[in-house]
């Protein structure tokens, strides 16, 4: 898409935030094709017009931005929150390159995010059609049997049909609950949540560990990271989107 909201171009251009950008254009620090703007709902083609900041002329080539990002139990995974709860997007408007959250976890649930400018890699990491796999770490009470466990891989019907867990594996036990090591596949909302609970089992604690090649390891709650070159391209690769 070339044609966007100036501070937004700015952003892709890689000199800042989206909300910097914004200071930029209020305090009267860029042109567009040779006129002072300062109105935030400027609209520019970034193919045809020619856009300054701080007097130099801005160049694009829609290198797209990749960052892996623990998100926190209470934060909503969206740009924006109609309620006005703390939300994902208010970290995206803050990173170069205009990133958007790729993968929902519910509020109470935490753990590894893709915060992304890459609408390929997107679609790839959550369309069902190419089942990349997640996964998560559940802690859930009471103790959960052997029974269920094998319910929960061999399928559990809900309202929206039959869902089950790839894998399952008994983290610890303790006497009025269990830790389990998760993986899935599909992305129906709150499929974990759901198949627990129609089976009668609290979640008490859910973290993803894992999305698709992506690694959380020793993030903690909140902190965030850019995926390196080599990272890209393993992503990309394991997405079948390079060779």
């Amino acid at each position: 898409m070339s044609s966007m909201r100036i501070n937004r171009a700015i952003a892709q251009a890689g000199v800042c935030s989206r909300r910097a950008a914004e200071q930029l254009v209020s305090s009267g620090q860029v042109r567009v094709n040779d006129k002072v703007v300062t109105d935030l709902a400027t609209t520019v083609d970034v193919h045809r017009d020619r856009i300054k900041v701080r007097g130099k002329l801005l160049h694009f080539e829609f290198r797209h931005h990749y960052y892996v990002y623990y998100k926190p139990r209470g934060v909503v995974s969206t740009m924006n929150d109609e309620l006005g709860r703390a939300s994902v997007g208010e970290l995206c408007a803050t990173l170069p390159g205009s990133p958007r959250p790729v993968g929902r976890l519910d509020r109470a649930s935490e753990g590894l995010m893709l915060l992304c400018s890459d609408g390929e890699v997107a679609n790839h990491m959550t369309h069902p059609r190419y089942g990349v796999s997640k996964q998560y770490r559940v802690t859930v009470s009471p103790r959960l049997s052997e029974s269920d466990a094998q319910r929960m891989v061999d399928g559990v019907r809900l309202e929206d049909g039959e869902a089950h867990f790839d894998t399952i594996e008994l983290v610890s036990l303790e006497k009025d609950r269990s830790r389990l090591e998760v993986t899935l596949s599909e992305g129906r909302n709150r499929v974990i949540r759901r198949v627990c609970e129609a089976l009668g089992y609290e979640v008490r604690r859910l973290k993803r560990t894992r999305f698709g090649p992506l690694m959380l390891d020793k993030m903690g709650p909140g902190e965030y990271r850019a995926l390196n070159a080599s990272e890209v391209r393993n992503l990309r690769k394991s997405l079948k989107l390079e060779r």
